[in-house]
């Protein structure tokens, strides 16, 4: 019942009024956002983030989809049909930075705000569902106000060789009402199989990486004693660099990524010897010797302003904060600081943790873990998910696996021998984990203070009656 030409005078005035500026906003804050939760080492990783406003024949050509037909009935129905009216897209380079962003994600406020907010039940994740034609990439709408009116913008995750599918099948071109033509579409999935493939072997050399990254830092971690005044030449310029990396940062930051730092600036040869100390860990000692460095299993330098929280943070007790960090229902304020050194700790609902530990407590039952690899990880959280869905619940597969492997990394109680834990007995092993490692990081004063029991009673508590 729509004219062309009503349509394109409304689009047009909405275009100006609402989509532009909102584009503006949405590219700045997930930009802001995106570099507030990540490492530069991980922002490395991200290769664009570029966004748009549907054009006025694309958003009219979308409104006649059968899709949307009995959604739209009037000019006023088509901002709350169409949900890609802005779009934003990031390329990272593989598949486990897909899951990066996803997790950094997550510590977006649920709703709207005075930022960038995100729609959970919005995710469409095409990586473990492709599409028929083959597309793969992980869809998420994110909201923002502009001048009082929120706008959704859909915001597209892809890999390099996800985004290079689709350039090189141009499937929005030759797809019609979904349909391609039989050769186009034949070829086209075949592509995407291959490419997937591809990405999995980049995944696996990724890992490799990885653990070759954590055998740089962790290897000879015994003193060597070495004159401060030997360091010359390039040595010098590192340990400059390194101890002015160290007086700028307000948070524990892992080794790997200062190691990574130094190589990017004086080449990967220099791991070889670390400039005559064998090892990242015994330079770093060298280059910084009044440093503190952490002893748990992930390696951090600490900062150099002692136990100081960063000045826009705050702990009150409602668990709230004053500052500008993304918010999250409940959450108090260290685990929201431990967010910002651990980019994948979960934060959760209060009411969420009971739910979440009474599927894993039965999911431990089923499988029986007998040992902390990979392999077990992947089958409690397999599990896990398996059973809230059964439930009617959701529960993120990125935060099971950081739960599972942060109990499976438990010496003593061991929870992976003995009778199967309950859920509580899950919940008080993670707590105390939780708070030993915010102590080891200066979230907190200690296990015993005020800040640590308001972090047990939102891991712990009961499940509503």
């Amino acid at each position: 019942m729509i004219g062309y030409a009503e349509f394109g005078e409304w689009y047009d005035g909405i275009r100006e009024r609402v989509l532009e500026p909102a584009l503006e906003v949405a590219e700045a804050s997930l930009q802001g956002a995106l570099t507030e939760l990540l490492s530069e080492r991980d922002l490395a990783r991200i290769r664009s983030t570029t966004g748009r406003v549907k054009s006025k024949r694309r958003t009219w050509r979308k409104i006649h989809h059968p899709r949307y037909e009995n959604q739209v009935a009037t000019l006023d129905d088509i901002a709350g049909a169409i949900d890609d009216l802005v779009g934003l897209r990031v390329t990272c380079i593989n598949l486990r930075d897909l899951d990066m962003i996803q997790t950094a994600l997550d510590a977006l406020p649920r709703a709207a705000g005075s930022g960038l907010w995100l729609d959970p039940a919005s995710e469409r994740d095409y990586v473990a569902e492709p599409k028929e034609s083959g597309y793969r990439g992980w869809h998420v709408n994110l909201g923002i106000e502009v001048g009082g009116t929120p706008v959704v913008c859909e915001l597209q995750i892809r890999t390099l060789l996800q985004d290079s599918w689709g350039e090189l099948t141009h499937e929005e071109t030759y797809s019609k009402d979904g349909a391609l033509p039989p050769l186009v579409d034949v070829l086209s999935t075949r592509m995407a199989d291959l490419l997937s493939i591809l990405d999995d072997i980049a995944e696996d050399l990724r890992t490799e990486l990885d653990r070759i990254d954590q055998e740089v830092v962790a290897a000879h971690d015994d003193a060597l004693s070495i004159d401060a005044d030997a360091l010359g030449g390039q040595a010098a310029d590192a340990a400059a660099l390194l101890r002015g990396r160290w007086m700028a940062i307000d948070r524990p930051t892992d080794l790997a990524g200062l190691a990574w730092g130094l190589q990017r600036e004086f080449g990967a040869e220099i791991s070889d010897d670390w400039f005559g100390h064998g090892s990242f860990k015994r330079f770093l000692r060298h280059a910084v010797p009044d440093g503190e460095i952490s002893t748990g299993r992930q390696a951090y330098l600490l900062p150099v302003n002692g136990g100081d929280a960063p000045a826009t943070i705050a702990f009150p007790d409602s668990g709230k904060d004053s500052g500008d960090e993304p918010d999250l229902d409940d959450a108090p304020g260290p685990a929201r600081q431990l967010r910002r050194i651990d980019r994948e700790f979960p934060l959760l609902a209060e009411s969420d943790w009971p739910v979440l530990f009474e599927h894993l407590a039965e999911s431990w039952r089923r499988v029986k873990p007998v040992d902390a690899t990979a392999g077990t990880v992947n089958r409690l959280a397999r599990s896990s998910r398996d059973l809230a869905r059964g439930a009617g619940t959701s529960l993120s597969r990125r935060t099971l696996d950081y739960v599972v492997k942060a109990l499976l990394a438990i010496d003593e109680p061991s929870p992976v021998a003995g009778r199967p834990p309950s859920g509580p007995v899950l919940a008080d092993r993670f707590a105390k984990q939780t708070i030993e490692r915010m102590v080891e990081l200066r979230v907190v004063d200690g296990a015993a203070s005020k800040a640590a029991a308001q972090v047990e009673r939102w891991i712990t508590s009961p499940p509503d009656p």
